[in-house]
């Protein structure tokens, strides 16, 4: 055990989530730390639906047959994930803060384990573990796959590491709460990829980011190939907005530019193909090499060949979607003159 045990605040942005709030309170409530040491914030987007009654009752059925923790309830009016963060760090009383989505549920072990590397290691600001994709459907199971898969989310080691250490990013992290006097708060005019900001300024003030690869925090994923391709299409879109627009271009990856570049090859290539024939030879091969990275990557996490071939589909959707919001956002910056 610790000791001189930190204050530790855990945080929910949730908006609509009536579904899945419950697994993710309990989550928080069921960590292995200390209760008098923690508290818990749910903090609504105005939900329309059951979302704060079914978070008040998993509360309620929980207090009964443990300790409890404190937990407050805030209002979000603002709606967006960036605004009910930034309302949870300025109403959190721990030296440390940590937020997990709503559709998610966190590690026993989450809090416990990141707070003892955040006191061993002073250069970290933040620290957090892996999260394992799941779907509360048999029809999203190929999504998780992918979702899951090197292939299909770049050198992303939160997704699928299996080694501790020094990372680029993390997700459902802990943060030292004083990082955000120095790196400022969670820009709310970005409607996503707020954390890719956050984390680039993080690294401009020095500070580093840990991953811890024995925790297993669960994520479930879009459980649609239209819901996946909609959300790829806004997060290709969001990031480019938040790289022109952000103060720090550290939070932009190599991994969140390559399928920009996949859809700009397949234009550039399929566009001079009218006129160079051998343009489409090279597209052709592009895809032969593309398409075997895929189905080596599939193979690793299903020996079924129809979920290889779905898997493979489904990753040129993600990445062609991806990297279309991305293009899309590009020209729209070429149409305003930008």
């Amino acid at each position: 055990m610790i000791d001189a045990m930190p204050f530790v605040t855990m945080m929910i942005v949730v908006r609509n989530e009536e579904e899945y709030i419950g697994s993710a309170v309990l989550s928080l409530l069921k960590q292995d730390y200390p209760k008098d040491r923690c508290e818990l914030l749910i903090i609504d987007g105005m939900s329309t639906d059951q979302t704060i009654e079914n978070a008040r009752e998993t509360v309620a059925n929980h207090s009964g047959r443990t300790e409890a923790i404190t937990v407050r309830y805030l209002e979000n009016p603002g709606k967006l994930l960036a605004c009910g963060w930034n309302i949870g760090i300025k109403e959190a009383k721990g030296d440390y803060v940590v937020r997990i989505d709503a559709h998610a549920q966190a590690d026993p072990f989450l809090v416990s384990k990141c707070v003892k590397i955040l006191q061993e290691r002073e250069d970290v600001a933040c620290a957090g573990g892996c999260i394992e994709a799941r779907t509360v459907t048999g029809k999203g199971k190929i999504i998780s796959y992918v979702m899951s898969s090197p292939f299909g989310v770049g050198n992303a080691r939160f997704r699928y590491g299996t080694d501790s250490g020094y990372v680029d990013t993390v997700a459902y992290g802990i943060y030292r709460k004083s990082i955000f006097k120095e790196a400022g708060y969670f820009n709310e005019d970005f409607r996503r990829n707020q954390d890719n900001d956050m984390h680039g300024r993080i690294k401009q003030c020095g500070g580093r980011f840990y991953l811890e690869a024995s925790i297993k925090n669960i994520y479930y994923s879009r459980s649609t190939i239209r819901g996946m391709i909609r959300q790829a299409a806004g997060n290709g879109k969001w990031n480019m907005i938040v790289y022109k627009k952000s103060q720090s271009k550290d939070g932009l990856s190599l991994r969140h530019l390559v399928p920009f570049f996949f859809v700009c090859v397949n234009v550039c290539l399929g566009i001079l193909g009218m006129f160079y024939p051998v343009s489409f030879i090279c597209l052709g091969g592009i895809y032969v090499l593309y398409f075997s990275m895929a189905v080596f990557f599939a193979f690793k996490k299903t020996k079924n060949i129809y979920h290889i071939l779905q898997m493979c589909g489904c990753y040129w959707l993600l990445h062609i979607s991806y990297g279309a919001g991305s293009l899309g956002e590009c020209f729209r910056w070429r149409g305003k003159g930008t």
